[in-house]
């Protein structure tokens, strides 16, 4: 994985004063809120004897191990021992690894490499969802395959005609399918795209919203270094926007946590809910359709050191593009 980065580990709304356990590529992370209703990350496992914290409790802004009830500060400092006396020093190596934390766009980010936080790529900027108009509506998918693959998918402009025509629409004619060329913009830490988008019949509660057979319909595709994707889809005057962050949990699990705001239907309740409950049940079954495919592929990891392994062609220029941002960083991605 990528190192020196902050990663999206999960949705703001999750975490709580409950421990919760992540985990990113092998590496077991506790989540938690401390008395201030701030995001505290942690190594999961007591220095004592290895026990998980995510199974202990917070109190008074401090999480106890619930095997012998160490208690570790934000810092991951252990500042009691029950089994000791107080007038008992406590070692110095009683303590776990913090990682720094920022919570930005409804995600808690967390850095887990081994620079200063001040020198490292920031976190990528989403303006329009740092304060929505309603809560955001959320979505996690557990897919069988390695992160790099589930970015990939997001990323491709031509699939969804054949993946997606069940969940999301039909084009009209095989001309519909075509890919024109597009914009692509390569910046430093991540990559953007426009293009045009022909879905002349559209599913399910789309079909009563939406305008249809709109010439000017887009899709606008983004990534963000090192496991961020944006979508969003114009129709007419509606616009949807979506963030989703890659969870790498290890070689063959990714879980995709996404976030979904709209600048319509934002002011009826009913409506509301009716709405988010059908984007949710329309991005759960798009991410099945997609994880029968990505599953399977073959290398499981993305080829960025071998692009002739695969044959890319114009439409895929978004992928090209996303294998050079790895390629570029790729000394850092073989630190695993």
């Amino acid at each position: 994985m990528l190192e020196n980065f902050w990663y999206a580990v999960e949705l703001s709304s999750a975490v709580t004063t409950k421990p919760k356990q992540v985990t990113i590529m092998g590496r077991e992370l506790v989540l938690y809120r401390d008395s201030q209703k701030k995001a505290v990350a942690l190594n999961n496992r007591c220095a004592h004897r290895g026990a998980a914290l995510s199974l202990g409790w917070v109190k008074k802004g401090c999480i106890e191990c619930p095997y012998h009830g160490w208690k570790y500060q934000s810092d991951g400092k252990c500042v009691n021992i029950p089994a000791n006396h107080s007038n008992v020093s406590i070692p110095k190596r009683a303590r776990v690894d913090a990682y720094p934390v920022q919570e930005k766009y409804g995600f808690i980010w967390v850095f887990l490499g081994d620079m200063p936080t001040t020198e490292c790529p920031p976190i990528p900027e989403f303006s329009q969802f740092e304060d929505p108009v309603r809560k955001p509506a959320c979505l996690e998918y557990n897919f069988s395959a390695h992160y790099t693959r589930t970015i990939e998918n997001v990323l491709d402009v031509s699939h969804a005609p054949f993946m997606h025509k069940g969940s999301v629409g039909t084009s009209k004619t095989p001309e519909d399918t075509v890919i024109e060329d597009y914009e692509l913009q390569v910046s430093e830490w991540g990559l953007s795209a426009t293009l045009g988008i022909k879905i002349n019949k559209l599913n399910g509660l789309m079909k009563f919203i939406l305008p249809q057979d709109d010439p000017n319909a887009k899709k606008e595709y983004r990534f963000a270094l090192p496991n961020i994707t944006y979508s969003s889809v114009q129709f007419g005057s509606y616009k949807i926007e979506s963030i989703t962050a890659h969870v790498p949990i290890d070689e063959t699990t990714t879980v995709a946590k996404a976030i979904s705001i709209r600048n319509f239907l934002n002011n009826v309740p009913l409506l509301n809910d009716w709405f988010d409950r059908n984007t949710a049940k329309v991005g759960t079954k798009i991410c099945q359709e997609d994880d029968v495919v990505v599953q399977d592929q073959i290398p499981k990891q993305v080829p960025y050191n071998n692009m002739s392994c695969e044959l890319l062609v114009a439409s895929d220029a978004t992928l090209i593009a996303y294998r050079k941002l790895l390629k570029k960083y790729g000394k850092q991605l073989e630190k695993v």
